[in-house]
């Protein structure tokens, strides 16, 4: 994968997580509580300033109940 390709799909996270985050009335403390983890982490996903490892992603896909693959996808 490249460098541009990795960007793009980093950004479809963010926005897909900040949508399912408001679509299921959540605040971002609430995902982070529910995840282990600060605001400030959260807020960095989803501005695309942080990426999660692959427990946090598992987890978050388990919290809204989508695929891994709905979150780097159009």
């Amino acid at each position: 994968m490249d460098c541009e390709e990795e960007k793009l799909k980093s950004k479809y996270f963010s926005k897909k997580l900040r949508k399912l985050r408001l679509e299921h009335g959540f605040v971002i403390e609430e995902v982070a509580l529910l995840l282990g983890v600060s605001g400030n982490t959260i807020r960095n996903y989803e501005t695309n300033n942080g990426k999660p490892s692959i427990d946090r992603l598992i987890k978050l896909a388990n919290v809204f109940n989508v695929s891994l693959d709905y979150f780097f996808t159009e």
